[in-house]
């Protein structure tokens, strides 16, 4: 081979290769344009997250109901829904869809009660009734701040004055329901030097603080209204309570189109602006939360 055919040669193979590196290399530029990734490059991070667009204001914001308590919800269950749906809860629920902007509210039965939380995918975009809010409940689904305390509220026999502390109220012979969260409260925090009474009844633990056998009854702050029901005069006074639990909160179905903040910023001017303390006296004839805290 000559010289110059050599160098010709060598010349067509460098043409070849600067043609492929330039070809190469305006395969770059273009990803670059278009905004995807270049292969190879040792400097590339890892993939961004997909970012989630939320489901849109629903125009009826759809509430789960479980009707175990007549005073707290109550309806004519027809099909799958709750019509003419009455109660605290029911209320409440209707004042929060009006404070995020929710022109309508659908009420739906759900049974058993255990659902509320442990349903995988609800078709509901709340669940108010009586949750408690527990670890258990915050695992399961997102929970509002309390709209009802689980405290106790203390009724005293006629003729005592008013409890100023715990001290006060550990002296006294004190009661409540046997199982009850009173009973458990006069355990873990009361500790009562005189061991209590714990009758099986309701009925029962009304006559034995009538009667005077015993000095203070814990019931349910939510409840003592019916408790007295019209015979409050032949007791003392509904003295105080006892702190006890953390509350009832609305549970708020994950990845739906309201979010438990804005539940609880409704709540939070729900009883800035005395809406909650209206309807508690309207269902409970009593505010638990104006009720002084025992410390």
């Amino acid at each position: 081979m000559t010289p110059r055919s050599v160098i010709g040669s060598f010349v067509r193979a460098f043409g070849v290769v600067v043609g492929v590196v330039g070809c190469a290399a305006v395969a770059a530029a273009m990803l670059v344009a278009l905004g995807l990734p270049a292969q190879g490059r040792a400097d590339d991070g890892p993939p961004s997250e997909p970012t989630l667009i939320p489901e849109p204001r629903p125009s009826t914001l759809v509430v789960a109901l479980d009707l175990r308590d007549p005073v707290r919800q109550a309806g004519v269950v027809k099909g799958r829904d709750v019509i003419l749906a009455r109660g605290l809860e029911v209320d409440i629920a209707r004042e929060i869809a009006q404070r995020v902007g929710v022109p309508k509210v659908r009420f739906v039965y759900v049974r058993p009660a255990a659902r509320l939380l442990a349903a995988k995918a609800p078709s509901w975009h709340l669940g108010i009734a009586s949750i408690r809010a527990t670890p258990s409940a915050a695992a399961a689904a997102d929970l509002s701040d309390p709209y009802l305390d689980t405290d106790q509220a203390v009724v005293l026999r006629r003729g005592l004055s008013r409890l100023a502390n715990l001290g006060e109220l550990r002296v006294l012979r004190s009661c409540a329901l046997r199982g009850s969260d009173g009973s458990r409260a006069l355990a873990t925090v009361v500790s009562p030097a005189v061991n209590p009474l714990l009758p099986s009844s309701a009925e029962r633990l009304f006559q034995l603080v009538q009667t005077g056998v015993c000095d203070a009854v814990l019931v349910d702050a939510g409840d003592v209204g019916r408790f007295l029901a019209g015979r409050g005069g032949l007791l003392g006074p509904v003295n105080a309570r006892v702190p006890y639990g953390n509350g009832y909160a609305l549970s708020v179905t994950r990845g739906g189109p309201i979010a438990a903040a804005e539940v609880g910023v409704a709540l939070r001017r729900m009883r800035a602006d005395g809406t909650m303390h209206r309807l508690a006296r309207k269902w409970l004839q009593i505010d638990p939360a104006r009720l002084r805290v025992l410390r």
